[in-house]
């Protein structure tokens, strides 16, 4: 049996905090984006443009026309992933709710998913080892992000003010075990 290795990213550059940390952050909201006409969407109503965005996990970070900030992941033509505030999950729905008429696209809240984000000089180690992840890709772009599923969790890599973090999202439950592994490795959990 063959063993498909899930190809990680870190960017190459940004600061890594000496310390290392475990941050859940509750104002963290997932919608899943998808339809037909996605795509087409994003590209004329949100003005955003996805021609870097050709496999699977690619993203990239933004701001809407409120200066809300968003990341957006790909997973296909027909299937998005948005990573945004409250405010800015609100204005999305606003904004898709308005040309539901026009588009064939769908926004789905997961209130299923929690996220937490981790930084420090373990953390990408950690992330391989933890979740065995095959690193493999360094993002050049400061706006870039990435993103891959590996078992309950969806990992992402970003830099935030110029740091590189790595965000944790999956169920509550799931989130609080890896709380609980990565704090007793080491990380300092922050509030």
């Amino acid at each position: 049996m063959s063993v498909t290795p899930i190809i990680f990213a870190k960017h190459r550059q940004g600061s890594v905090p000496a310390q290392n940390h475990y941050m859940p952050t509750d104002a963290v909201v997932v919608l899943d984006f998808s339809g037909f006409e996605t795509t087409p969407f994003l590209s004329q109503i949100l003005a955003l443009n996805l021609n870097k965005l050709m496999a699977p996990g690619l993203g990239f970070q933004g701001k809407l026309d409120s200066g809300e900030n968003f990341a957006v992941y790909y997973f296909s033509e027909t299937a998005y992933r948005f990573v945004v505030s409250e405010s800015a999950a609100a204005e999305l729905a606003t904004l898709i709710d308005s040309h539901a008429d026009e588009f064939d696209i769908e926004l789905v809240r997961r209130h299923d998913l929690v996220a937490a984000t981790i930084s420090g000089e373990l953390a990408f180690e950690r992330l391989v080892s933890d979740f065995t992840l095959t690193p493999g890709l360094k993002i050049s772009d400061k706006n870039a992000c990435y993103g891959k599923q590996s078992g309950e969790v969806f990992i992402t890599t970003l830099l935030v003010d110029e740091q590189q973090q790595y965000q944790l999202i999956a169920q509550a439950a799931v989130l609080e075990k890896w709380q609980t592994t990565l704090t007793d490795a080491g990380f300092k959990l922050v509030s």
